[in-house]
């Protein structure tokens, strides 16, 4: 084995990992503790900065260790260190929901033995001969603070630590194994194709060398270079030189998601030897038809941490592509949660690819690989277009009059304390609807957050965890539950509220009143994670603007940008224009000018096309219109809702040898992610210039970016729903089509500046 592997796990990881035990219990923790956890750390943190003269906060301690010819570096944040009366305090903070009287100094020994290989390392490097720990839990909804201070020797923490580590050791030992074959199988990997493609060197070089100076890259790359492959080759060669420690491959779709299963195939099909996985959405992956996980409701996690570890190792010793079907298949046989198996597997992997969610999302990400040990992450940020509404929405949160309404009726009765707290916070919400109703509107925001609103929010919190505990199994329990878990994801994005940032947003729709936390720009929410990672490209065939998508998604000056060209040919490709006035006003005066463009359009050449409108609305209008004027043979058109089954269904219509004109809502499924090579598309025609709907989001958009409010509201996402549609017609060199688009906004030179420099209308 070679001297030179160097292995690096955090402290939570290795203790978590060593000593976890039991079963999964997840009743009443809800999706966002890690940002009620990060809350508590900073309000405390805060307090002792105040009362402590000598007091350190998040302080980075490292120590390695030899384990035959492999070097553990194990490090991590020690949540505090004080320094008082010549004695030191090595603070461990930790959140809870519980009353602080049911906890006592042996709750949870995991929290103990944290600070105590904090305290080992401190004292170690500061050849201390004693060290005090000190464990403080931080009561998020009353904020009280309960604390136990233990005093331990050099010694005794030495041979605790040593105990950790020699129990730790088998999977040192099989994890640098992993590496090294990893590393050794990339020195030899070659690009998995014949050759380069326009534009595709360009894309994997900047990509590699993002990662070697540990940046940030946004790149727009139209479709056709081969995005995926592009940005995972390079990645992987960057791991074989031990560049990051990971690659999380972050997608939008399930689409996206397979083409980057395939690419990592086609690697391994050239020698490549490392480990890959896949997450499944917990709903999805569930073996129950509820995710409700505890070991009284799911036989799935009882005792999972017991046998969970044991799983791992024979996995890894049998497998390198964890799929879903892969992990279900372990999970059922081994009798364990696949949820959770397919995370912990995760550890053990080299690629990762997964929803936005589980890097960005708050109250979803992955702790231990977006909180931890995010600098040992490079990030693949594939579609980036569909970050900007993701994040706002991730970032956000609301509530409802009629769910308070709902929920106080449920327990009416049954629980009074509960009941008072929901009639109070529905009574708020009356007087907010007055409000808007004396001044006769629909809605208001304003910078500052309804703090007592929030403070009644917590009252119900703090209610709620005993009713949960005793009412299980009642009717109306999963009612409240579920409105717990809202009020918890209100409440938490309440504490990362910035006037700067946000607005709170009130809503009337008939007698319902909404309250909405929301993120107009979520960019510094996102650099957090993006600017810490080991590096990040961000790419997707349409960043244009580029330097909106840079303002919006959290880069900055020093983040480097690219602009590549199509490689497929321009003359492949005839872009038309047609000045009809396609303003919301004049829409419907222009409905039969519109059927005749487009019927004259598909008649100059015969095959299959599809007509982009701007909502629903228009779409069953002018789809109508249409039949009546042409008839409806051959003719097909989008539903608002649909099924899995029903879009394939749609899909299977376009066939190489038929002639379907589909009617489709711009922005909708059929306009981005969908592949219909060679005859199966030859053309689309697009009506408008993609506008989101009017809304009250969108001009709060539009005021906060001032000067730049409305291009940044509604022209560059509009237009990215043009190119994003645009592009469905042409997906191989092989290709030929046509492109229809139908405003008199594209005559305009701020349109012309936006559009691709190869189109020739």
């Amino acid at each position: 084995m070679s001297n030179k592997i160097v292995i690096k796990e955090s402290v939570r990881g290795i203790i978590e990992y060593i000593l976890r035990t039991g079963s999964i219990d997840d009743r009443f923790v809800g999706s966002t503790r890690a940002v009620e956890g990060t809350i508590a750390h900073q309000k405390l943190q805060s307090n002792n900065e105040k009362i402590y003269d000598n007091y350190e906060k998040e302080v980075r301690l490292s120590e390695e260790f030899k384990i035959e010819e492999v070097t553990l570096i194990v490090d991590g944040r020690a949540d505090g260190i004080i320094i008082e009366d010549n004695n030191v305090y090595i603070e461990e903070i930790k959140s809870t929901m519980k009353p602080l009287i049911l906890i006592d100094e042996d709750y949870n020994l995991l929290h103990w033995a944290q600070a105590k290989f904090y305290a080992y390392i401190y004292a170690f490097q500061n050849n201390m001969s004693e060290i005090n720990v000190r464990l403080s839990y931080f009561n998020i909804e009353t904020e009280e603070v309960k604390s136990f201070n233990k005093k331990f020797s050099f010694v005794e923490l030495k041979n605790y630590v040593s105990s950790i580590i020699e129990e730790y050791k088998k999977w040192v030992i099989l994890k640098s194994n992993l590496i090294e074959d990893r590393n050794k199988s990339i020195t030899t990997l070659k690009f998995p194709f014949e050759k380069y493609r326009l534009g595709q060197r360009e894309l994997a070089k900047a990509c590699f060398n993002t990662i070697r100076e540990k940046s940030v890259l946004f790149a727009q790359a139209p479709t056709g270079i081969g995005k995926t492959i592009s940005t995972i080759f390079p990645a992987v060669k960057a791991l074989g030189e031990n560049r990051g420690e990971r690659i999380v491959y972050l997608t939008a779709k399930t689409i996206t998601r397979t083409v980057a299963e395939d690419a990592v195939k086609r690697l391994k099909d050239k020698g490549l030897g490392c480990r890959n996985i896949t997450l499944t959405a917990k709903d999805k992956i569930c073996f129950k038809e509820k995710s409700i996980c505890n070991p009284e409701n799911c036989e799935y996690a009882l005792n999972y941490y017991d046998k969970v570890n044991n799983s791992i190792y024979n996995m890894l010793k049998e497998e390198d592509n964890f799929t879903r079907e892969t992990i279900e298949d372990y999970a059922r046989k081994e009798g364990l949660c696949p949820f959770e198996l397919s995370l912990d597997l995760s550890l053990w992997c080299d690629v990762i690819i997964c929803d936005y969610n589980y890097a960005f999302d708050p109250r979803a990400k992955l702790k231990r690989f977006f909180e931890d040990d995010v600098d040992k992450n490079i990030l693949l940020v594939d579609e980036g277009h569909n970050l900007v509404d993701r994040s706002r929405s991730m970032y956000s949160a609301e509530i409802y009059k009629e769910k308070i309404l709902s929920a106080s009726k449920a327990v009416k009765g049954k629980a009074p304390n509960l009941y008072k707290c929901l009639n109070s916070i529905n009574k708020y919400l009356i007087e907010l609807r007055k409000e808007l109703q004396e001044v006769e509107v629909s809605s208001i925001y304003k910078k500052e957050q309804y703090k007592d609103l929030t403070k009644l929010l917590r009252i119900f919190i703090s209610e709620c965890d005993e009713y949960l505990v005793k009412a299980v199994n009642t009717e109306g329990y999963e009612e409240i539950r579920d409105l717990y878990f809202e009020i918890r994801s209100f409440i938490a994005i309440s504490e990362i509220y910035s006037e700067k940032e946000y607005v709170t947003l009130v809503e009337l729709n008939k007698n319902d009143v909404k309250v909405k936390l929301f993120c107009v720009n979520p960019s510094k929410n996102l650099s957090k994670i993006i600017q810490e990672a080991h590096s990040t490209t961000i790419f997707s065939a349409t960043l244009t603007p580029i330097k909106y998508y840079i303002d919006v998604l959290g880069g900055d000056d020093k983040s480097y940008r690219m602009k590549l060209p199509s490689p497929f040919k321009k003359e492949n490709l005839k872009v038309y224009s047609n000045p009809l006035n396609m303003r919301f006003s004049q829409r419907d005066n222009n409905i039969d000018k519109l059927c005749q463009l487009i019927n004259r359009f598909k008649e100059e050449e015969v095959g299959n096309y599809m007509v982009f409108l701007p909502s629903y609305q228009y779409l069953d209008k002018l789809y109508s219109r249409y039949c009546e004027l042409y008839g409806d043979k051959n003719t097909i058109c989008q539903n608002e809702v649909l099924r899995e089954e029903e879009r394939v269904e749609f899909l299977n219509n376009f066939k190489e040898d038929s002639n379907i004109l589909a009617f489709c809502v711009i922005g909708g499924v059929f306009s981005e992610g969908i592949d219909l090579p060679g005859k199966r598309l030859i053309g689309c025609i697009i009506v408008g210039v993609g506008f989101p709907r009017i809304s009250n989001e969108g001009d709060i958009i539009r005021n906060y970016y001032e000067d730049n409010g409305f291009d940044y509201a509604y022209i560059y996402p509009g237009i990215n729903k043009i190119m994003q549609a645009a592009g469905r017609v042409i997906r191989t060199e092989e290709d030929k089509g046509r492109i229809l688009l139908i405003d008199d906004r594209y005559s305009t030179i701020k349109y012309k500046s936006l559009l691709p420099t190869e189109w020739e209308l």
